[in-house]
């Protein structure tokens, strides 16, 4: 894939000249703008992709929300898939909810453990209660 962002960033002009290339990476493959900046390594800083898909009325459709890759799930080929490693980190932080630790107990105990979360980086409580909010919600549906 790094071929086509050193392609991006010495060929093309900004993403607001390049339209077909922006509703592409946005729409077709489902990437965040910050996804964009580093596909592009940068060349197209956020700000500047933000006012490109303001400008050409680049909207994703509510069909396509569920392609947001989510803690517990990779997107493969364009498909969401379960990501084994991540469900078994779900099912800790699900089972420590259930034994009543706090959301911060259970930040901090994944950290300890040099769990990463999904950017690689350190978990926050915030983070854990979003996983548990959601994972209650799909048992309940």
């Amino acid at each position: 894939m790094s071929y086509v962002s050193v392609f991006t960033t010495h060929f093309l002009n900004a993403p607001s000249e390049n339209y077909g290339i922006l509703r592409k990476l946005y729409i077709d493959l489902g990437l965040s703008l910050r996804d964009i900046v580093e596909f592009t390594e940068s060349a197209w800083p956020k700000t500047s992709i933000l006012e490109a898909i303001k400008q050409g009325k680049i909207n994703k459709k509510k069909s396509l929300e569920p392609l947001r890759q989510k803690y517990g799930v990779r997107l493969v080929r364009g498909k969401l898939v379960s990501h084994e490693k991540e469900q078994s980190v779900i099912k800790l932080i699900l089972k420590l909810s259930g034994e009543g630790w706090s959301q911060r107990q259970i930040a901090k105990h994944l950290n300890d453990k040099n769990i990463k979360s999904k950017t690689g980086g350190k978990w926050d409580r915030s983070v854990v209660a979003a996983i548990i909010k959601r994972e209650s919600r799909e048992e309940q549906a």
